[in-house]
């Protein structure tokens, strides 16, 4: 199998020491080709306050192809990495909403309001295919269903390479899936340590300033500004 150019453009920017410009946009098709010709290396699409839909957010991710780009570029690298933040929070240790959105072609998912070890493994189990505990880098153990035809397709890969890249960096340093847990309350911040300790496949973590506020009782400005911490 010939050698696979790194297709997230996120991940490409961090493996070069470089800050990974990404942005929050709103999960709509006049975005969505806004964003494809834009400098931002990703791109997260809102689905977390907004209602789930998994037509649209797919009809997003088309309208981010553009042929004239893939075509000066001779390369199926996507111009801007298109993620997406859905809707679950960490307790409800759900993962039907990242498979589909894997199975259509997103490269990351941030799951929002992750505060305890067991929430932050099924995230990341979440955007894994299961594979035998005997296996290199079999933990955290991954849950997700078989279905990447489209996810495939979407990549320009086989089914083949699209397993051997569809997994979650840094823990599979080939892997091309961006996992974000959000740390949204005080409880999140005290047990991140065992987090950072236990589940080692979280690419990142994003905090969130007006969330965390409210869920600690401190009063203040509760404008929203995230930041990315590695």
């Amino acid at each position: 199998m010939a050698d696979l150019p790194r297709l997230n453009g996120v991940i490409r920017a961090l493996e070069a020491g470089q800050h990974a410009l990404t942005c929050f946009a709103p999960a709509e098709i006049n975005s969505a080709v806004a964003m494809s010709s834009s400098k931002f290396d990703g791109c997260v699409f809102e689905m977390e306050h907004n209602p789930w839909d998994g037509r649209l957010l797919r009809d997003c991710l088309q309208y981010m192809l553009n042929r004239a780009q893939i075509a000066k570029a001779a390369s199926v690298v996507p111009g801007v990495t298109p993620m997406v933040r859905i809707p679950v929070n960490g307790v409800e240790m759900a993962q039907w909403q990242a498979k589909q959105a894997l199975d259509m072609g997103c490269y990351g998912i941030v799951f929002p309001h992750i505060s305890t070890v067991e929430e932050a493994a099924n995230a990341v189990g979440a955007c894994r295919y299961p594979r035998l505990k005997s296996a290199e880098r079999s933990a955290p153990a991954g849950i997700r269903g078989d279905g990447p035809t489209t996810a495939a397709r979407y990549w320009g890969l086989s089914q083949q390479e699209y397993y051997q890249k569809a997994d979650v960096w840094p823990l599979n340093p080939q892997g091309e899936i961006f996992c974000i847990l959000q740390i949204e309350d005080t409880r999140g911040v005290e047990n991140l340590d065992d987090m950072l300790k236990n589940v080692p496949a979280s690419a990142a973590f994003l905090s969130v300033k007006a969330t965390f506020r409210r869920n600690s009782a401190i009063p203040g400005n509760t404008s929203t500004k995230p930041c990315w911490n590695g």
